[in-house]
């Protein structure tokens, strides 16, 4: 292992170390520059092509495949350290050693790094323009604009239309906007459509002089034959849209003579129409070809008039060599020097063309070789290719080899008198044989990585490899996005099913997007054949999709696919019932003879045919069919399949039949489903009120089946939620929470028991995170019975009405309220003793969410769940389970020193710190159980409790909370890990002295959390840093000294107009002012003090909590600082702020006013409001906090001058009104009684060791009172749907309800 020397120890050669690390450094900088021009799409697509390509499969010694002919396979000497390449010269348009350099740089970090050839394919999009699909190896480079400005001239020809490229460029981004094209691409302008495009620089190509006429000679030699009959466009233009016009390269000669490489290529026009043989018959075929080829020719003919073409085919002519030399030279383990080559282009010089807008004929244009309609502008396609295969190296001719040494000399001396940049580099030219030859040379270096030295190539494939991991697979919105992008809205949405999302991907070359999908299903999947019989091998085939052969080759799929006909729709479409109904029987025998053969179904296409049958008027061929359907369609392939033949508004419409049977499989099968995002279109068919109807049944495989399809159109849907309560299906759910009869209720799964447990997992999803319809539940009488159901004795009934309770009472005070009221926590509290791991967990959620959001509710329902339970949670291997244990130790420790001493004596932290080291921990139970530990070592005020903090850093805290600020990857966990440090070592110095010096705490892995663009971590780690600094000069200036804070910092939240993130901020502000270098820290804290005054005024209780708090806080902090707050008139709004409703608030501003009792004017002013007003001082010391502070001076003063007598009572015994109102008796004046849920603190009912001793130490033997009782047995779900796997006809009509849903198969 290499390692560094240590800073000022002599080396060895430092100059040469020093320039080769700058080397390196810019090595790693172009290759990040590289990746730049990407964006997320096309980095994706890269990085799929590059690791799909069979050039990357060739590395891998398993892989099977053999290599090109010729050059590929023939080149064995390659000892030379330059390779020289001659070709013939066209002496009209002669190339640029400039360029070709750049061609090869290019080609050299394709072919090399990223495992791509050129070529080019023009593909439609959905709104008619074309993308320009290069390898993204090729995109911004000199070869792809060479690709797309030749291919474009192609199409230019081919349909007589040109737009100049700049002119194409600028009205590519306008054109949709001019067309107000519309999410289905179809343009809703009313401006003339040709005229805008002609005004962007559309133009007949006939205008150029060099085509001038082009169209106007006869190519057509057979009399018999018109091609521009009107029969003939129609037959052709009915095919258009599947016609490509390719170019394809190909080396027709090679000769070799050493490192001299002597070489010739052309190039052919080709068609391919992408039809198979069921759309396009032999004649039809014939009679295109007829016609294509006279367009060939004309194009043939008049190609290469123009110099700019000719020096592109030129360019061509070279990358096609080019390409099979270079991939030669990587097998030998050669690559050039790129180094050695001429400066490279400038990224803008190189930017290439992602699309094309569309073309459109004028009323004049002279083509006639399509015939679309005026104003309709279309996409082109096609594309050009490169043939890598060469044929046998022969020996160079003599002449050549006789000239061996003229040629390496004239190589070497090309740039040999080169002085600077020039505008056209020449490229050496010699005769030989009486042909002039180019004569290009570049050098090559081993393809080795050196040590010490990071070469081109290994930087590219660092970052390669590092973006694969964080870009693949695509997200199933990124999925969406491609698809939009590339089909419209519409299409895309259908893209969701797998099969025919991968099929759309294989058409379009949608390689990243296959990649995805191929990840996410099975290899028997992929392999599905369509309506059509054709596998994706076939359609990737048809399409030329290389890299999608070469995934499908590497996942051993069988490249010899025949096409699979279909015959076994047959039956199920012919007109006899008896056919139908014996087809349909057959196929419910074969799907249950195996598992696996519900694929054959799927694969045989049946799904559409057996849809069509749901449609007719057969009762007992439908109960048959959905009887099928019910039994595979439990497979997402076959729910997709159902989804896309038309099935769900198909079985809605048996819902309203008179037959039970089909209710209850129709049930199923909409509940199967809905379970794969389809409940927006069931929702669209008014499936939900037809659901709601049967619900009036008393057939309960019926009730069973649509409660829980109900319930799965609900998940996480609030349309259908609102649904429910809409079309007045919330009081038959509740009413089958009841039971009338007591005869089922001692025996286990009794139909009552399954609806009772049915119908509360659906009241669950129906209210959940709904607070109208939990409302709506609260109105129409739902907590009653759900609270007695608890009373009994089946646990699995509990277990979902706890579902039903923690989804009605979430985020809503009103029912907890309701429920805590009826006592329900004593029961929920049973759930928690049993043994089975998700009772515990339902039970656990369900308490939780009646704690509420208010700290006093929280504290009360941790109060009854007790340390044991709470301990228990926290060793639990459940993360729920976790994550309750942690909120609890949160509101029990909240400014509670009683419960942070009682929870450390209990070794209640040992379990916290346990947690903090599991590797795996979900990243919410790891916040809860960071912000535990915090809250146990801070109490009322920011006061600490060295004695928790001592036990936190006893179990060895420090270490796993370090770890987890420096490389956890998560912002929200490191902000909280620094403010959970920052509650450790408050006012405690040894133990900050200890973080710093044993622990390597450094306050810069604090300090740029500032700098975060998400502002409530900003406000978190400014809060952190304000905890390490209160009170202690020293941390401030480590603060300094580890870096800069500035007011801008603060000043978005000082200007929020969130009160709260205001009123924390003047808090950090007052704190920090020492540390915040560009204001001074008197006017800082003058400014912070101003706000925290202006929000005691605030109307919103929340922001007067949190500005009472930090007032007391800020009252026992440095001088000035409360005498500050007593000017501005702090004591008289506190004192208002007594009166208040809100028990929060009252205690807030109580600790408020008793810490400011220190300060000797608040002192003077606060007594003389007690004395004027006696009760003022009952309320201040019944609200203040236990473990708050108030001056015990101002006690015994207020004491001393009450027994001499206040103010106020001396005008009662003067005859004067009371002081204290004297109610009349009478009902009006009746005090309110209290109501039944009093939170007290925890010192009134919980004594200090109790709750602990039993569960860490030996203690006496208790007797303990077993009140709950539970079934010894729990069904493994009570509220699987019914599916019966055959459909017995003779029971058809009979309503008969039994008490096994399943009836005999017979």
């Amino acid at each position: 292992m290499l390692r560094l020397p240590k800073k000022g120890a002599p080396r060895f050669d430092q100059n040469q170390d020093e320039e080769t690390y700058l080397e390196n450094l810019a090595v790693q900088r172009n290759a990040s520059a590289f990746f730049e021009k990407y964006d997320r799409s096309e980095v994706q697509e890269l990085l799929t092509t590059a690791l799909v390509s069979w050039l990357s499969a060739k590395e891998d010694v398993r892989s099977q495949l053999d290599m090109p002919c010729g050059i590929m396979s023939q080149m064995n000497n390659v000892g030379f350290s330059t390779a020289i390449l001659l070709t013939p010269v066209d002496p009209t348009a002669l190339l640029d050693y400039r360029e070709v350099h750049q061609i090869i740089r290019e080609l050299a970090v394709g072919i090399y790094c990223l495992n791509q050839i050129p070529s080019v394919s023009l593909e439609a999009n959905y709104d008619q323009s074309s993308s320009c699909q290069l390898p993204p190896a090729y995109f911004d480079t000199r070869i792809g604009q060479i690709l797309i400005n030749i291919d474009y001239m192609l199409k230019a020809l081919w349909h007589g239309i040109y737009m100049p490229k700049e002119k194409r460029a600028r009205f590519s981004e306008l054109w949709r906007t001019i067309m107000d094209v519309d999410p289905d691409g179809k343009p809703q302008t009313n401006k003339g459509i040709f005229a805008e495009f002609s005004s962007a620089g559309l133009i007949d190509i006939t205008k150029d002089p060099d085509f001038d006429g082009i169209y106007d000679e006869d190519m057509n030699e057979d009399p018999t034959y018109d091609p521009n009959s009107p029969e003939e466009k129609a037959v052709f233009m009915k095919y258009a849209e599947n016609i490509l016009l390719k170019m394809t390269f190909s080396t027709t000669q090679v000769q070799q003579c050493e490192n001299v490489f002597i070489f010739e290529t052309a190039y052919w026009l080709t068609n391919a129409i992408k039809c198979n043989q069921d759309n396009l018959d032999i004649c039809t075929y014939q009679r295109l070809q007829q016609r294509l080829y006279l367009q060939k020719k004309i194009i043939q003919k008049h190609f290469e008039k123009k110099k700019e073409i000719r020096k592109g085919i030129g360019y061509l002519k070279l990358i096609c060599f080019l390409t099979p030399f270079l991939l030669s030279l990587k097998k030998k383990m050669k690559v050039p020097y790129l180094s050695g080559l001429l400066q490279p282009f400038s990224d803008d010089k190189v930017k290439t063309e992602r699309e094309l807008p569309p073309f459109i004929y004028g009323r004049d244009f002279k083509c006639q070789n399509f015939d679309y309609k005026e104003d309709q502008y279309f996409h082109v396609h096609g594309g050009i290719e490169f043939d890598i295969s060469t044929p046998s190296i022969e020996n160079a001719l003599e002449d050549f080899k006789n000239n061996l040494e003229k040629i390496r000399d004239c190589a070497v001396n090309t740039f040999a008198e080169d002085t600077g940049y020039k505008e056209y580099y020449s490229i050496p030219v010699m005769k030989f044989n009486g042909k002039s030859y180019y004569v290009i040379s570049f050098e090559l270096e081993i393809f080795y990585q050196q040590l010490y030295k990071t070469q081109w190539w290994g930087a590219i494939n660092e970052i390669v490899n590092n973006l694969r991991l964080k870009r693949l697979p695509l997200t199933d919105a990124q999925l969406h996005e491609q698809f939009k992008k590339k089909f419209g809205f519409k299409k895309a949405m259908k893209c969701k099913s797998i099969s025919f999302g991968m099929k759309s991907a294989v058409e379009r070359g949608l390689y990243a997007v296959f990649h995805t999908f191929s990840r996410k299903t099975s290899s028997s999947t992929i392999n599905v054949s369509d309506e059509a019989g054709y596998a994706i091998f076939h359609h990737a085939a048809l399409h030329n999709r290389v890299p999608i052969i070469c995934q499908l080759c590497n996942a051993n799929f069988n490249v010899n696919q025949r096409r699979f006909i279909i015959l076994s729709q047959e039956m199920l479409q012919c007109e006899s019932y008896k056919r139908r109904m014996m087809a349909v029987m057959s196929l419910e025998v074969i799907c249950l003879a195996n598992d696996e053969y519900w694929k054959c179904i799927l694969d045989a296409g049946t799904i559409p045919a057996l849809i069509n049958l749901l449609k007719g008027s057969k009762i007992k061929l439908q109960c048959k069919t959905v009887g099928l359907l019910s039994n595979i369609s439990t497979h997402p392939s076959i729910v997709h399949a159902l989804v896309e033949a038309g099935a769900i508004p198909a079985l809605i419409t048996l819902l309203v039949s008179e037959e039970p049977e089909l209710h209850s499989r129709c049930a199923v099968i909409l509940y199967d489903i809905a379970q794969l995002e389809n409940k927006d279109v069931v929702a669209k068919h008014n499936g939900i009120p037809a659901l709601i109807n049967l619900l009036n049944l008393d057939i309960e495989s019926v009730l069973v089946n649509v409660m829980n399809c109900m319930r799965v159109l609900c998940m996480g849907n609030k349309n259908n939620q609102r649904a429910v309560k809409d079309h007045k299906g919330i009081p038959y759910l509740i009413s089958f929470l009841s039971s009338d009869s007591g005869l089922f209720n001692w025996f286990l799964n009794s139909f009552e028991d399954v609806l009772t447990a049915v119908s509360s997992v659906t009241i669950a999803e129906v209210a959940r995170d709904n607070k109208e319809v939990q409302d709506a539940m609260a109105l129409e009488g739902a907590i009653p019975p759900l609270v007695a159901l608890f009373k009994g004795k089946q646990l699995s009934v509990q277990v979902k009405g706890a579902m039903a309770v923690e989804a009605l009472a979430s985020y809503n005070p009103a029912i907890q309220r309701a429920f805590l009221e009826k006592s329900l926590s004593k029961y929920l509290l049973k759930l928690l003793k049993a043994f089975q791991i998700d009772v515990k967990e339902q039970g656990a959620a369900a308490l939780w969410a009646l704690a509420g959001q208010t700290l006093k509710q929280q504290k009360y329902m941790a109060e009854q769940i007790g340390y044991n339970f709470i301990i228990n949670m926290l060793l639990s291997p459940s993360a729920k389970m976790q994550y309750v244990g942690g909120e609890a130790v949160i509101a029990l420790s909240k400014d509670s020193k009683i419960h942070q001493n009682q929870i450390c004596e209990g070794n209640g932290i040992a379990p916290l710190v346990r947690l903090l080291r599991i590797s795996k921990i979900a990243d919410g139970t790891l916040l809860s159980v960071i912000k535990a530990v915090g809250s146990i070592c801070i109490g009322v005020a920011h006061t600490s409790n060295p004695v928790s903090q001592q036990f936190v850093v006893d179990e060895n805290a420090f270490p796993v909370l370090i770890q987890l600020l420096r490389n956890h990857p998560s912002p929200n966990i490191k902000v909280e890990v620094a403010f959970s440090l920052a509650c450790i070592v408050l006012r405690n110095d040894l133990l900050q002295k200890e973080l710093q010096e044993n622990e390597g705490f450094d306050y810069a892995d604090v300090l740029y959390l500032l700098h975060s663009e998400d502002k409530d971590i900003c406000l978190r780690a400014g809060y952190a840093l304000t905890l390490f600094a209160f009170n202690n000069r020293l941390q401030q200036y480590l603060i300094l000294e580890n870096g800069k804070m500035s007011i801008s910092i603060f000043e978005p939240f000082l200007e929020s107009t969130i009160e709260t993130e205001k009123a924390m901020a003047a808090f950090q502000i007052i704190v920090l002012a020492k540390v915040i270098i560009d204001v001074d820290h008197i006017t800082l804290t003058a400014r912070g003090v101003t706000i925290l005054v202006d929000s005691l005024y605030s109307a919103d209780s929340t922001t007067i909590v949190l500005t009472g708090n930090l007032i007391a806080t800020l009252a026992h902090s440095r001088a000035g600082i409360p005498e500050a707050f007593t000017a501005l008139g702090t004591i008289q709004q506190l004192c208002y702020h007594l009166y208040s409703g809100q028990e929060e608030v009252r205690m807030a501003c109580s600790s408020a006013l008793g810490y400011l009792t220190y300060n000797a004017n608040a002192f003077r002013l606060l007594l003389k409001e007690c004395r004027n007003k006696p009760n003022q001082f009952l309320r201040i010391t019944k609200n203040i906090s236990r473990d708050a502070s108030i001056n015990p001076a101002f006690l015994k003063e207020f004491e001393m001058q009450q027994k001499v007598g206040l103010p106020s009572l001396s005008l009662e015994k003067n005859g004067g009104p009371s002081i204290i109102p004297v109610f009349k008796k009478g009902k009006e004046h009746r005090r309110k009684s209290k109501p039944k849920i009093q939170p007290r603190d925890s010192l009134t009912f919980i004594p200090p060791v109790t709750n602990f001793m039993g569960l860490f130490k030996t203690s006496k033997k208790s007797t303990v009172s077993h009140i709950f009782s539970f079934s010894s047995a729990i069904s493994s779900d009570i509220i699987t749907v019914s599916r019966p796997r055959i459909v017995l006809l003779n029971q058809l009509g009979k309503h008969v309800q039994k008490a096994n849903p399943e009836p005999a198969e017979g």
